[in-house]
């Protein structure tokens, strides 16, 4: 049986839904986060998970016990906000050891655990000091060792990234899943941000109006998206309009040159159905095997890692990401290239 179980969840404000029936298992350890745009009802669910928000229907189950309707309080479960929320009057081992001092666990107790909570976020030089006296990334894990000293059933994190410039973002994120594994907590991890998704998680749960639109491994999310709104949110996307569709012979026309695909008799085409690709699919020149367009580079984009080009073909314009490599000139902007791409890396929405 899973760890915390989502049954049927539903949330209404004033009539209008926030989530709706929203249904999901999560196993003890996992990694699991939720992924999508602000409104989508991510934090909303999360909230609901800690007992900050009620439920209008549907159950929730922690360790098998039912705690839909119990307060924070009686569910133990540990939370970081995107806002750091220290106590500024406390050290950072006060603040650490707040819960336990709500517990009313014994000074020995505390002493210990705050230390080794200091010990895992490698702030043990730390301990005497105000938050003002930190940075942001340092303040950030002073809340995860909080959340986490009280030894909770369940960590959420309601996008504690967000706040931090990039370098630290990606540096804390490595840190989050670190502890995590460490400790082997369960945990969920509400987030707008695609790529914090994608590399820290077991598991992604993409949402959008207050559904699920699709749960899966990162690997899974990226690749094989079940909807439209997933292949677009998740990465960059080519979206291009076609003609001359022939589903029996996988075929179709791109700017009127032939187009081969795969096609999926469970993915449900649209009304007027479009030719998905990724912009990292593309090589440049004529490949064996492969589709193969004809067109005119329009913009060169140095982007570090890879070149981004778009390409004009017959009036329709898509993006292309190449590898940079140092020995090899990009195309010019104007010039007439060949592009290939895998049959099997485009498909129909």
């Amino acid at each position: 049986m899973a760890f915390l179980t989502l049954t049927d969840i539903s949330k209404y404000f004033g009539g209008v839904a926030a989530v709706e029936r929203f249904n999901l298992d999560v196993e003890k350890g996992e990694f699991v986060s939720f992924l999508g745009p602000s409104g989508c009802g991510k934090t909303t669910t999360l909230r609901m998970i800690a007992g900050f928000e009620l439920p209008s229907s549907g159950t929730i189950l922690l360790d098998s016990e039912d705690v839909t309707y119990k307060a924070p309080n009686q569910r133990n479960v540990g939370m970081v906000f995107q806002s750091y929320a220290l106590f500024p009057n406390l050290t950072v081992g006060q603040n650490i050891g707040f819960g336990l001092q709500v517990r009313k666990e014994n000074e020995a107790v505390i002493k210990a655990r705050v230390d080794e909570m200091l010990g895992l976020i490698h702030l043990e030089q730390h301990q005497n000091k105000y938050p003002y006296q930190l940075s942001g990334g340092q303040q950030q894990r002073v809340a995860l060792a909080r959340a986490l000293a009280i030894q909770p059933r369940v960590l959420l994190l309601d996008e504690p990234l967000s706040a931090l410039d990039a370098k630290i973002r990606v540096e804390l994120r490595l840190e989050i899943r670190r502890i995590q594994q460490a400790l082997g907590i369960t945990t969920v991890y509400v987030t707008h941000d695609q790529e914090e998704a994608l590399s820290l998680s077991d598991r992604v749960v993409v949402m959008s109006q207050g559904r699920m639109e699709q749960v899966g491994t990162p690997f899974e999310i990226y690749n094989y998206p079940r909807t439209q709104f997933v292949a677009q949110f998740v990465g960059q996307l080519n979206l291009l309009p076609i003609t001359g569709l022939d589903l029996a012979a996988e075929t179709c026309l791109l700017a009127g040159q032939t187009v081969q695909f795969e096609h999926h008799q469970s993915r449900q085409l649209s009304e007027a159905p479009r030719l998905a690709i990724r912009p990292e699919e593309f090589r440049l020149g004529a490949l064996e095997g492969c589709n193969v367009l004809s067109g005119r580079v329009e913009t060169v984009m140095f982007l570090g890692a890879v070149v981004r080009l778009r390409v004009e073909v017959g009036g329709l314009l898509f993006s292309a990401d190449l590898f940079n490599e140092r020995n090899i000139t990009p195309p010019r902007v104007g010039e007439q290239i060949e592009i290939s791409f895998p049959v099997h890396a485009c498909w129909l929405t």
